[in-house]
């Protein structure tokens, strides 16, 4: 069969239908060509250099096993030592690096001063600053200290053209994944395959949302990616509830011309950690959830509310760990912030 997108046969590729980077395993066999898939990667590519910090936190695995490094900020008590370098691995280790800061004295003169996890380090660093004759002060390390590492996963990538693609990616993968490739390759899905050439949010046929009800349907998790979509015979149109990481959800139009008899609906929930589907307890089916998104009780775009929808299901995860965890900022603002001791 065909490219999903392009209809090319050639260089025939898997396509997932949730990003390898955030734990996605499904796939559509042969979906995509190389040259697809490639532009495709590009969008995830983007969101994944901006969620490295969540899915540290998550500790979701890409496709070769590996969880993201994360960078954090790191102070010190018992020292004047704020934002010095660090790392949290894989398994939630922290880690310090060597730094070196350059700044200047208040009458002008440059200085360096280092921060450095090895005394072989340090040393090195003295032996070169006397070899260039510079001044050097040696101080005192305390015996027993306290290493904080604080690091803040922050929204805006959820409203990113490479976001907003890549959801409507996974809508019209989804529909392949269930009903086949041929049809999905079917003209009434010509609007999710011009997704990936959109230049603007605004050329595309989905929006962002927050909504109290779509929340209390089923049981979240900050590790359940998902999709609901419904296909009405009856209005000829079909939609799609994409949603990532529990709680940023998208609700993509993925036709307006749909001309089958007989209306079609599915769900797809997908565990990131276990990497495999999952069958919770829906409250309603496809068609009503659907139906209430598209009513006066969404709010649509509003960085706030998708805030406060998903920082609940973060909230949940951390306390479960025992990682202190609290929102940016002196009022609801998109991201929250992690903290590890």
């Amino acid at each position: 069969m065909p490219c999903m997108f392009c209809g090319s046969e050639l260089n025939l590729t898997n396509e997932h239908v949730f990003p390898a980077f955030m734990g996605g395993e499904l796939e559509v066999r042969d979906g995509s060509c190389k040259t697809c898939n490639g532009e495709m990667g590009a969008f995830e590519a983007a969101i994944k250099d901006h969620t490295k910090l969540l899915l540290n936190l998550l500790q979701i695995e890409n496709r070769y096993g590996v969880v993201p490094q994360a960078r954090a900020e790191v102070e010190i008590r018992g020292m004047d030592k704020k934002g010095l370098l660090g790392f949290v691995d894989g398994k939630g280790v922290l880690s310090l690096r060597d730094v070196v800061i350059k700044t200047r004295t208040t009458d002008g003169r440059k200085r360096e001063e280092g921060f450095f996890v090895s005394k072989d380090s340090a040393d090195k660093f003295v032996e070169r600053a006397r070899a260039r004759g510079q001044q050097v002060e040696e101080l005192q390390f305390p015996r027993q200290i306290i290493v904080e590492g604080t690091y803040s996963v922050t929204l805006p990538f959820a409203f990113s053209l490479e976001a907003r693609k890549v959801a409507s990616k996974i809508a019209l993968a989804a529909i392949a994944h269930e009903y086949g490739l041929p049809f999905a390759l079917s003209d009434q899905f010509d609007g999710l395959r011009k997704a990936k050439n959109a230049a603007t949010a605004e050329d595309l046929t989905l929006r962002i949302f927050s909504n109290k009800l779509f929340m209390a349907v089923y049981r979240r998790t900050a590790h359940q990616h998902s999709v609901m979509c419904y296909l009405s015979a009856g209005m000829k149109k079909g939609w799609a509830l994409v949603t990532l990481f529990g709680g940023l959800s998208y609700i993509v139009e993925v036709t307006s011309t749909y001309l089958e008899r007989n209306s079609r609906q599915f769900s797809i929930f997908y565990d990131a950690a276990t990497k495999k589907r999952t069958n919770p307890v829906v409250l309603a089916d496809e068609m009503t959830v659907i139906g209430h998104i598209l009513s006066p009780a969404s709010l649509f775009e509003d960085e706030l509310a998708v805030d406060a929808q998903w920082f609940p299901i973060i909230a949940d995860y951390c306390a479960e760990r025992g990682i202190e965890v609290g929102r940016i900022g002196k009022r609801p603002s998109p991201g929250n912030t992690s903290r590890q001791t």
